[in-house]
């Protein structure tokens, strides 16, 4: 039952990241929203999650995973019923923002509490396979149950239909095997470590938009010169002021546990974008109802879950490394592909290609997911998956920010221009694999000729006290 709930709790997060999209056009008919405004029903519900995750996870750790994962999906619940029913677009994105906190608290304890229920091997391996699944499907199936529910109700029920959901999940949980790892040594928070990170994701965010917004405000200078400052104060915060960061640099750095993660931030700019402006082509640009829109992205949705599930074949096969690589190539190429054959008359290039981008994208989430979590002590579970997680979602929000500029700036109906940035995305992810692979971070890896965690098998790596004993 823990495999499944945190399965289940994961695909919400991911599917409520994209279950607006098919709904934009509805969006701005009832509620009166501009185009400017439009990308904030899905940044309004990323930027928390890229800002608070690190916290998320660092309260898995003092306080048990399943007992954070209880109350966010409550909180999630509460928040999908206030979007529901909201009478006015800041009502909505206000209701988004704190789906996004809850979500913060979701992610990192469903990897924190797969990494403690199941050991190193072929069991771990195929959990985080089915947990990759759910990850990765869940945009598309997000996409997919927004355009049923918009054509047999309307674009509210988006969101109430997390209610029944989160509150049958929550009573699992709370009658589920209550055996936590605590980290009991530290019971301290750094809340000064998420406000600086939060301010400094949001306000980059901001001034991306802000380029071709065209709306009255500060510039985009000012926003980046905020971003990076507030960057800077988290840096400090983290090394010399908190008594527990959220992020132990010094260790990351020791070991370059940093390096993966990154891979992962180019990965979660690539998918949102694509599931953006794929949401945007098949209504606008083909036309299509929300209905045939969400019956489109089945084919992405299959893919990506059978390819997550059955990943652990390929790891055992060809190594992490290898596999991690071949996903990010697949995603890059077929991105490619979809971008030039997006002004075709036919669909059929489209559907076959975002096929592959689905595959390769499950392969890289449940292999770095394995990877990344399996590289930190039990205790630092929180701390693993909100790295991980973090990345994902600063990618997230800076990436689909940072394409609707190229888009904007490029025109063209069909958005192919967004998706050869996005294809850009995973190609960099790509090359930065490789680069781990062929020099570790690592220096204890260098010397033992491993090329660190990701070019091994699934068996994990040797612990790093470092981490663990921040």
């Amino acid at each position: 039952m823990t495999l499944l709930a945190c399965c289940v709790a994961q695909m919400l997060v991911v599917l409520d990241s994209s279950i607006l999209t098919v709904a934009l056009p509805q969006l701005a008919a009832d509620l009166g929203m501009t185009p400017g405004d439009l990308p904030w029903a899905v940044n309004a519900f990323a930027i928390p999650i890229a800002g608070l995750l690190l916290l998320g996870g660092q309260l898995a750790d003092v306080f048990g995973a399943r007992r954070i994962l209880i109350v966010g999906v409550c909180l999630f619940a509460l928040a999908s019923f206030g979007g529901g029913i909201a009478p006015t677009s800041e009502v909505l994105i206000a209701s988004r923002v704190v789906q996004g906190a809850a979500a913060a608290l979701m992610a990192p304890a469903t990897l924190a509490l797969l990494s403690q229920s199941f050991p190193a091997g072929p069991s771990r391996s195929r959990a985080f396979g089915l947990w990759g699944a759910a990850a990765g499907s869940g945009g598309a199936i997000g996409v997919l149950a927004g355009g049923v529910l918009i054509e047999w109700a309307n674009w509210r029920w988006t969101l109430l239909v997390n209610v029944p959901v989160c509150l049958g999940l929550a009573l699992v949980l709370a009658l589920g095997r209550r055996s936590n790892v605590i980290d009991r040594k530290v019971r301290q928070l750094d809340p000064l470590g998420a406000l600086t990170i939060t301010t400094a994701v949001a306000a980059i965010v901001l001034g991306i938009s802000s380029i071709t917004s065209g709306a009255s405000g500060p510039s985009p200078a000012l926003y980046f010169s905020v971003g990076v400052a507030a960057l800077v104060l988290f840096v400090c915060v983290e090394l010399w002021w908190a008594k527990r960061p959220l992020l132990p640099l010094r260790a990351f750095a020791q070991e370059g546990l940093w390096a993966m993660p990154l891979a992962m931030l180019f990965v979660g700019g690539a998918m949102t974008a694509s599931f953006y402006f794929l949401t945007l082509h098949f209504q606008i640009f083909r036309g299509l109802t929300p209905l045939l829109t969400g019956l489109s992205f089945l084919v992405l949705s299959v893919a990506a879950f059978a390819a997550a599930a059955n990943a652990h074949l390929l790891v055992r096969a060809v190594g992490g490394s290898k596999a991690a690589i071949s996903g990010t190539v697949v995603m890059a190429a077929s991105l490619l592909v979809i971008s030039l054959v997006a002004d075709n008359d036919t669909l059929i290039g489209v559907l076959v290609a975002s096929a592959g981008f689905g595959a390769g994208m499950g392969i890289t989430i449940s292999t770095l997911a394995d990877l990344v979590t399996g590289s930190f002590p039990p205790t630092s579970a929180g701390v693993a998956s909100g790295v991980l997680t973090t990345a994902q979602q600063i990618g997230n929000a800076t990436g689909l920010a940072a394409i609707v500029v190229v888009d904007a700036n490029a025109g063209g109906l069909s958005h192919s221009s967004a998706f050869a940035a996005a294809a850009l995305l995973a190609g960099f992810a790509s090359v930065w694999l490789l680069a781990i692979a062929l020099w570790p971070m690592s220096r204890k890896s260098a010397n033992s000729g491993q090329g660190g965690r990701l070019s091994g098998s699934t068996a994990p790596a040797e612990r790093t006290p470092a981490v663990g004993d921040y």
